[in-house]
């Protein structure tokens, strides 16, 4: 893998320091992504021209977030949000996007770096051979990710005892805040106020399951895990299917490697 590829989070933020708009909140998350050394000379100039538009536009003073989320789509393509102030829509959707600005940027039309713009931010799609290896970040010179170590984590448990066990473990090992919610509605609020930047799900939540939560959190792109005290017997909807699933109780070993491979969830 080239030496110089780059973590995506890392180069976004690096372009919000130099070009954003003082005193404006950048709302940033998503999964662990590498782009390589094509992607970045095509991405540098354009985030450039996004983040000073968004800088300069007449809603910086009615609205204080800018809202940045990627995520992967079937296509193992990386879509990269931009909302002026509101929550990003879900990766690959069209329907709040103007079509009337579409600029490729290298290759053909298969293989294009392209942007779509509105007057509510703008979209990137990066396709996915110029994706690094998901895997290959410490042979890339890209510091190895730590789920854990600084991170937010919402932790969605119906049983208070084993949530606490949990919370335990995940300080242990760096988490620095964590949220415990025993409902979907909990956790939804919870999202609502302030975005996490892992979770895990437990699926059954009484009556009900967490996958209205898992919605959520994939439409704004944090990465999340399953887990489930029922083996693998568990009837998930289509669009969460290849979400990972650990079994309880909790082994910190096995969320670790689940919440790693959720980089892969839409390849």
């Amino acid at each position: 893998m080239n030496s110089a590829a780059t973590d995506l989070e890392s180069f976004i933020r690096s372009e919000i320091a130099s070009h954003g708009a003082p005193g404006r909140r950048h709302i940033v998350g998503g999964p662990v992504v590498v782009i390589d050394q094509r992607a970045t000379a095509v991405l540098a100039p354009v985030l450039h021209e996004i983040v000073s538009d968004i800088a300069a536009s007449s809603e910086a003073k009615l609205a204080p977030d800018v809202a940045i989320a990627w995520s992967y789509d079937d296509e193992g393509r990386c879509v990269i949000e931009f909302n002026n102030g509101s929550t990003p829509t879900e990766a690959g959707s069209r329907q709040q996007v103007s079509r009337d600005r579409i600029a490729p940027f290298r290759g053909s039309s298969q293989g294009m770096i392209r942007c779509e713009t509105s007057a509510r931010g703008a979209r990137v799609i990066v396709p996915a051979r110029y994706v690094a290896d998901r895997f290959s970040s410490r042979a890339a010179g890209v510091a190895e990710f730590d789920p854990f170590d600084g991170r937010s984590v919402l932790v969605v448990e119906d049983q208070l005892i084993i949530a606490l066990d949990l919370e335990a473990l995940l300080r242990e090992q760096g988490a620095v805040a964590v949220q415990l919610c025993g409902s979907c509605d909990d956790a939804l609020r919870s999202i609502a106020t302030e975005r996490p930047d892992i979770a895990i799900l437990d699926v059954n939540l009484g009556s009900t399951t967490s996958f209205p939560v898992a919605r959520e959190l994939q439409r704004i792109g944090v990465p999340f895990i399953f887990a489930t005290g029922y083996g693998r017997e568990v009837e998930f909807p289509p669009e969460l299917r290849k979400t990972p699933l650990v079994a309880k109780p909790y082994c910190i070993r096995t969320i670790r490697d689940a919440l790693l491979s959720t980089t892969v969830a839409h390849a």
